[in-house]
Parts: structure tokens; sequence; C-alpha cells
């Protein structure tokens, strides 16, 4: 049934794909570049977005239909639209607008920490303890809790939208990230999340045929914060968000080294980076988009094995 799930997902994607970027074309939802990108990103200007639609959809579709409505996936499903739908409106203003700047940030912030205590509302009875990594302790986080989940939605949906701008590279980093959730969720018995994750990684990987350099269509801040939405309450209600240290880990490289970056810039006006987010100092440093997202999935895999070693012991 697992390996049916996987293969419909895939599948599906690549086929929901395939008629989803004429419309994408047709209804002018093309990627507006911003301006101070890499050069070589200015070739991208017009390239369908919104893409992350499709496994939004795809994982949402399979998701009730193998799963049916009465479990904690559909709390994870409805995390990963309320994020997505966030990122949607960013996408669609700035398509209207027809520039690279939509939700101001403040708004978004506030966009994010409204879904972020939905989120902790809905999830009180599932995730009110975390996992201490590298040992068998859990800590209650009693009157942390919403301050705790506020913190860590807000930062991993910021960060998976700073990491998704090469193509393939949120994609690929989300997809290895995702298998550390098979291993959690079969530990802890939860079978319903499994196929959940099953589902995800089917839909990431149709996505990724038409994602991968050179990208036919691009997620938009729709897919990114869809998928930061998606792993936040997988590792909330599983316990594990201590755990995003190690599996992660690209994507905290990501958000520390813009952090760094305007910190550098303002306080001594010195610039660490090329240019950040990181994988863009990779980009003007000689990289291909190829070479950055095989390096950035291989250290993704690093931080996984640590992760699941963390867990084990």
């Amino acid at each position: 049934m697992n390996i049916m799930a996987f293969l419909v997902s895939a599948l599906g994607n690549i086929v929901f794909i395939y008629f989803l970027i004429p419309l994408l074309v047709k209804m002018k939802f093309g990627q507006n570049v911003y301006e101070l990108a890499p050069e070589s990103h200015q070739k991208k200007q017009g390239v369908p977005t919104i893409g992350g639609i499709s496994f939004i959809i795809m994982t949402s579709l399979l998701g009730f239909i193998f799963l049916g409505f009465d479990a904690k996936h559909v709390l994870v499903i409805f995390s990963m639209i309320l994020f997505g739908l966030i990122g949607f409106i960013d996408d669609a203003l700035k398509v209207f607008k027809e520039e690279n700047k939509g939700l101001g940030a403040k708004e978004k912030l506030a966009l994010q920490i409204l879904a972020s205590l939905v989120i902790a509302y809905l999830l009180r009875n599932e995730a009110q303890r975390i996992l201490i990594p590298f040992t068998s302790t859990y800590w209650n986080l009693g009157f942390l809790y919403y301050p705790f989940v506020v913190l860590f939605m807000t930062a991993l949906t910021n960060s998976t939208n700073l990491t998704d701008g090469v193509d393939g590279l949120l994609t690929a980093v989300s997809f290895v990230v995702a298998f550390f959730f098979l291993w959690v969720t079969k530990d802890l018995f939860q079978e319903e999340l499994y196929r959940l994750t099953v589902i995800f990684l089917g839909a990431l990987l149709g996505y990724l045929y038409y994602n991968r350099f050179p990208a036919k269509v691009i997620m938009g801040d729709t897919g990114s914060m869809a998928i930061g939405g998606f792993i936040g309450s997988m590792m909330l209600i599983s316990s594990t968000p201590l755990f995003i240290f190690f599996v992660g880990i690209i994507y905290i490289a990501e958000s520390l080294s813009v952090i760094l970056q305007v910190w550098s810039f303002q306080t001594r006006g010195v610039r660490i980076f090329k240019m950040s987010p990181i994988h863009h100092h990779f980009e003007l440093s000689g990289w291909s988009e190829n070479k950055i997202v095989l390096s950035f999935a291989g250290i993704t895999f690093v931080g996984l094995l640590l992760a699941l070693l963390a867990y084990r012991i």
C-alpha cells in the first residue's frame, strides 16, 4: 500500500504539472526575478511560478483518499495548506504588481505568527513535550508551549522560503529531510503519518522532475512556505523539533547567512558573503546550480544520519 501511494503520488504529480504549466502560462503567473539576483537568474524571468500548489494538492488529495479525514495527518495537511496560503498571497501580489515584491516583511511575519498560533492551538494535545537529542528525556514545555511553537514555525517557514533560490534546491533538500519522518513515525507506530510522508515524498519527486535545472516551473513562496508548514508540524507532532539542528542544517545555514550578512554590513560596512542567502554566494563563486543542489542535498543527508543517531541514542 505504501509503495502504491508513493507511485501514485509521484506519477500523479508529473501528470498534474504537465497540464498545470500551460495553465500558469496562460494565466500569466510568471516569475519576476529580483533585479539584484545573480545575472544567471535573469533568464528565469517569466518561468511559471506557484508550482508548489501541485504537491500541496497532491499530498492533500491522496492523504484524504488513503487515510481519511480523522487523524493526526489532517493537522499536518492543514498546516501545509495554511502556510502555503500565505505564500500564495505573496506570489499573487508579485504577479499582479509585476515585480519581485509581494507582502511586506512585517505583513508576512504577522501572518506567519497568526498561522503559527493557530497551529499551536490545534496541536496543543499533541506537541506539549519535545525530545532532547542524544537522550531519552522529554522536555515538557508548559507555559513556553505557545511561544516555542510560534518561534519554531515562523523561523522554519522563513528558512525554507530562503532556501528556495536555486533550481531544485529546496525540493531536493526537503526530500532528504522527509526521510527523517519515515524513521520516526515508524518508531512511534504512527502509521497514518508514515503514509502521509510517503505521499509527500512522492509528490516532491514528481515536482522535482520539472523543477530540476533548468526549471520548467518554480514553486514560489506558495510551495516553500507549504514545505515549512509540513515539516514543522510533523516535527511538533513527533516531539522532534530540536532535531532540525541536524536534519535541517541547510535551512539554518541559509537563514544564518542572511542574518550575519545584514549584521556585518550594518555594523562594520563589510559583507561576509558575496551575496546571501548562502547559495547565491556559491553561485557567484562559480558553482553551477546542479553542483549547489547536489552538495547541499549531500550535507542534508549527513545531517539526516546525525539526526537518526541522535534519535536512537
